[in-house]
Formats: structure tokens, C-alpha cells, sequence
């Protein structure tokens, strides 16, 4: 069995049809220490026969851990963990699952927007004004510039606020202050204390995959935007399952 052959088999384990599912499985062997830095991953072709899906979610799942830095993609060579693997999974804004008797939880809150969230990105891009593009952008700064961790996640809120917004669809925009007002109840599951130092790492690391989500927005380019919170929520939810 060559190399290729053999990582594969050590990925495979769990539902494999949808890309929630070959990611989990992926980092489900990271975490297990299955997969390490430097590996090469099976080429598309390989992974989709194992995972019994399509290239083209093979693709979706590696086009999103390259995001995440987890993915090195080099061509004509193939698709490799990031030597800085270890660095790269420690930087990622792990959330707490914890249960609330009061408020859903955040994987409740997770699930529930991942159904249509996606989806709405369309009437975003074809509804938001200059203003709120403007305001988008102020909180992107502001997720850049965040010393503690209550004013980063506030500022993270707030970009998706101002997606909700621009809908100009009162219906969604209740839902959102819900959310918001139920992760506010219980200090969004702080991890850490709550004005605790958010480094610049983690910091780098949410603007890789919001700014990339508001280009799209303001390109007016809706299936992009949709294709782009759909990664977001999914790798969230995804480390919900893995480390909450």
C-alpha cells in the first residue's frame, strides 16, 4: 500500500456525504494525532473514492483548511498539513458548548443559523447600501484592533448585525438581536475572562475568513457569499463537535 493509500485509510470513519463530514473526519485523525504536519494528503480524485462524494466537495473542503492555514496546496505536487499545523489550531477562537438552561447553546444557535444563513448572503449582496458596507468594514478594524476578548467578539457580532440589517427584513433582524442578546446573557461562553488579551493571532485568523465573506458582499457576488459563511459556520461548528 503506497503513502497515499494508507493516509486515506486513517481519515476514514465517519459520514462521508457532505463536506461536513470529510472535514470532520479529517480533523477528527488530526486531532487523534492519525495525521501530522507535513503529511500529504490523497490527491482529489483519491479522497472522493474513499469518501464516496464528489471532487468538487473534495475541493470545497480543502479550498477551506487552506484558508484556515491547515492546508498547504502546492501544484503538481498536492495538498499537505501545514508544517505550522499545530500553531495554526491553537490560534483558531475555540468556542465552549456549554449547556444553558436559560438561552440555547451556542451549537443550538450554530445549527440553526448554518440552515439559512448561507442562504441569505443573497439578499444581502443585492440589498446593502454603501453605509452598510461602510460599517462592515468599521467592525472588521475593530476585530483587528481588539485588545480584550469581550470587545473581539462584540466586534464579530456586529459584522454579522450589520449583514442582518441590510436584508431590511425586520423578521431577520429580530432573530439576530435574539442571538446576540442570548451570547451577551452568558458572556459568549468566555473562555477566557472576559477582559482578557486577545492576541493578534487569533485576532488575523477570524479577518481571514470574515473579509474574504464582505469582499464577496460588496462584489454583489451572492453564490461566493453564500459559498463563504456556509465554510465559516461549518469549520465552527465542526471544532464545536471536536473540542467543545
Amino acid at each position: 500500500m503506497d503513502s497515499n493509500d494508507d493516509i486515506s485509510q486513517r481519515i476514514v470513519g465517519h459520514d462521508k456525504t457532505a463536506a461536513v463530514s470529510v472535514y470532520r473526519s479529517i480533523m477528527q485523525a488530526i486531532k487523534d494525532g492519525a495525521l501530522k504536519a507535513g503529511d500529504k494528503l490523497p490527491n482529489e480524485r483519491e479522497l472522493a473514492r474513499r469518501f464516496e462524494t464528489s471532487r468538487s466537495t473534495i475541493r470545497n473542503v480543502l479550498a477551506m483548511m487552506s484558508t484556515q492555514g491547515l492546508v498547504t496546496r502546492k501544484v503538481g505536487s498536492g495538498s499537505y498539513l501545514s508544517e505550522n499545523l499545530e500553531q495554526q489550531l491553537n490560534v483558531t477562537d475555540r468556542p465552549v458548548a456549554a449547556w444553558h438552561q436559560e438561552v440555547p447553546t451556542y451549537t443550538e444557535i450554530l445549527e440553526g443559523r448554518l440552515l439559512f444563513e448561507p442562504m441569505m448572503m443573497n439578499m444581502v449582496a443585492s440589498r446593502a447600501t454603501d453605509e452598510d458596507f461602510a460599517r462592515m468594514r468599521l467592525h472588521l478594524e475593530g476585530i483587528r484592533e481588539a485588545q480584550e476578548w469581550i470587545i473581539y467578539k462584540e466586534h464579530i457580532y456586529a459584522v454579522h448585525q450589520a449583514m442582518f440589517a441590510a436584508t431590511r427584513n425586520r423578521f431577520l433582524i429580530q432573530i439576530f438581536d435574539n442571538v446576540i442578546a442570548d451570547r451577551r446573557a452568558v458572556q459568549y461562553d468566555g473562555q477566557h475572562a472576559v477582559h482578557a488579551a486577545v492576541s493578534s493571532i487569533v485576532r488575523e485568523q477570524t479577518l481571514k475568513e470574515l473579509v474574504p465573506l464582505v469582499d464577496a458582499l460588496e462584489a454583489r457576488d451572492g453564490k461566493l457569499a453564500q459559498k463563504r459563511a456556509d465554510d465559516y459556520f461549518t469549520r465552527i461548528l465542526v471544532s464545536l463537535s471536536l473540542y467543545g
